[in-house]
């Protein structure tokens, strides 16, 4: 069974991408060709979306932009074998020169998985970090988070191994079983959220 990925982020959706989805499954049906639809995060190439992908031994291969009407010719021209013979095929989606110009870090499983699947996000080792974490003592994860260099996000990038340790001391001397957040600096739409969490408000 070929593996199909056609992204569900705002973008590709405001392009097609649901449309061309189904059109997919609905071609591949007719013609007798069972496939496996993933609905992935985009990889960040709007100007391509909907970009389509197929799962090959060579890797995943990238068609786009697709829209409905170009299914069927991407179809016939082979798009379930990785074929690069139609106009809108991009060869190795990893070779497009945007994505090979880069090393994506935080960002390196972006338009990889569904972001709605645990079983991908298992497959991937997720919850992995937390299954660690809750064999630790507080002070081991403090302790962890420093030695991680973990910084904040906003302007002073202070060293959060320093704002949990100064939480898990003053928790201790106050004997509470819990912690806030500092919501005022937090994203998304930092002020908004301040305001909304205010009880005066």
């Amino acid at each position: 069974m070929v593996r199909v990925f056609v992204p569900r982020d705002t973008t590709a959706l405001a392009m097609g991408a649901d449309e061309v989805a189904d059109r997919l499954v609905a071609e591949a049906d007719a013609r007798g060709i069972e496939i496996a639809l993933t609905r992935n995060g985009s990889r960040g190439l709007a100007w391509l979306e909907p970009l389509v992908e197929i799962e090959t031994d060579a890797g995943r291969m990238a068609y786009g932009p697709v829209s409905v009407d170009d299914v069927a010719g991407l179809l016939d021209a082979g798009l379930l074998e990785g074929s690069t013979e139609h106009p809108l095929a991009h060869g190795p989606t990893e070779a497009i020169p945007y994505l090979a110009r880069q090393q994506r870090l935080t960002f390196s499983r972006i338009g990889v998985t569904d972001p709605l699947s645990i079983a991908d996000y298992l497959a991937l080792d997720g919850f992995r970090g937390l299954e660690t974490a809750l064999t630790l003592e507080p002070q081991a994860i403090v302790d962890e988070v420093k030695t991680s260099g973990l910084r904040g996000r906003g302007g002073a990038a202070f060293p959060t191994g320093i704002k949990w340790q100064t939480v898990h001391d003053a928790r201790a001397i106050r004997n509470t079983s819990s912690a806030t957040p500092t919501r005022a600096t937090r994203e998304p739409s930092p002020t908004a959220w301040r305001w909304s969490a205010t009880p005066t408000c």
